[in-house]
């Protein structure tokens, strides 16, 4: 039998062309080309690093420089992370509204001068003994005050942002932050101011992220290894404080129009690349009721 060649081609044309096989033809190309980007999708997830190549959109991101003192402050507002995270009710709906301030420049500028107002970077434990810190932090490890991790999320993080800048020191300046706002999904903003008119004191806290339901208060304090225990000790009072007037700053909004509890969630926590402390916004509280504050 002898095969026309045009006459297959045309026969093979026609049936290509049928409804059925026409629509049978782009199911199977469809489900094709679902397999492949869906493959290719799950294998860049998987090549992916830790730090994400590429930046969220600058719109994304709220910028106001605030010079306070001799010192210029950015404060950074990464909204786009605020919204996945929520910012329609409970302590996120407030903080959007405080972060909303900030961003507006609405803020006391005259407290952060004013010289009858404490800066809380310079709050100090009351004076004590060496030996007597160290049964002061002891105490406050074992009742839970305080809790230390080595592999905490934020100490692994600042060891990842360290190596993807080829900054073998491990104890980089504040700039390293950046690398939370830009890449961290957690991470709400830097370099915020806070202030109280109870306790007169302002400060700026260096990092805000939304952790396990809690508004997350965190100061970078970087430095060696062996000094990392003295040096957290020493920041609790600062710290403790910028968690509480972050309290009373997300306390002051309208809770019951965003479904809030009374009292804000907050935790605190002092971190390098060797560990991270966490404690509770209310240590500052206890810190002043107790006299463990020097000159306050």
């Amino acid at each position: 039998m002898v095969v026309n060649p045009q006459r297959s081609l045309e026969r093979r044309r026609r049936k290509s062309n049928s409804p059925s096989l026409v629509g049978l033809g782009e199911n199977l190309l469809a489900q094709d080309l679902h397999r492949f980007f869906l493959v290719g999708g799950l294998k860049r997830l998987e090549l992916r690093s830790p730090v994400n190549d590429m930046p969220p959109n600058t719109d994304d991101i709220a910028r106001r420089d605030y010079q306070h003192g001799r010192v210029a402050y950015a404060f950074q507002w990464n909204m786009s992370n605020h919204l996945v995270l929520g910012n329609k009710k409970g302590d996120l709906a407030a903080l959007w509204a405080h972060l909303k301030t900030i961003q507006a420049g609405k803020i006391p500028e005259v407290l952060f001068t004013d010289p009858f107002y404490m800066r809380a970077s310079r709050l100090r434990l009351a004076k004590m003994s060496k030996a007597k810190k160290v049964g002061f932090r002891k105490q406050l490890e074992r009742t839970e005050a305080i809790s230390r991790k080595v592999d905490d999320d934020l100490v692994l993080k600042l060891r990842d942002y360290h190596r993807s800048r080829n900054d073998r020191s491990y104890s980089s300046d504040h700039g390293i932050l950046k690398e939370f706002l830009n890449n961290d999904p957690q991470t709400i903003a830097i370099e915020v101011p806070v202030w109280s008119e109870r306790y007169r004191i302002t400060g700026h806290i260096d990092l805000i992220r939304f952790v396990n339901g809690c508004i997350q208060v965190s100061d970078y304090k970087p430095g060696t290894l062996v000094s990392t225990k003295t040096r957290f000790l020493n920041s609790l009072p600062q710290v403790s404080a910028y968690g509480e007037m972050m309290a009373i700053h997300l306390a002051g909004t309208l809770r019951a129009a965003i479904e809030a509890p009374l009292l804000p969630k907050i935790s605190c926590s002092i971190f390098d690349t060797h560990s991270c402390w966490h404690f509770g916004a209310e240590m500052f509280v206890q810190l002043q009721e107790t006299g463990m504050l020097r000159d306050f």
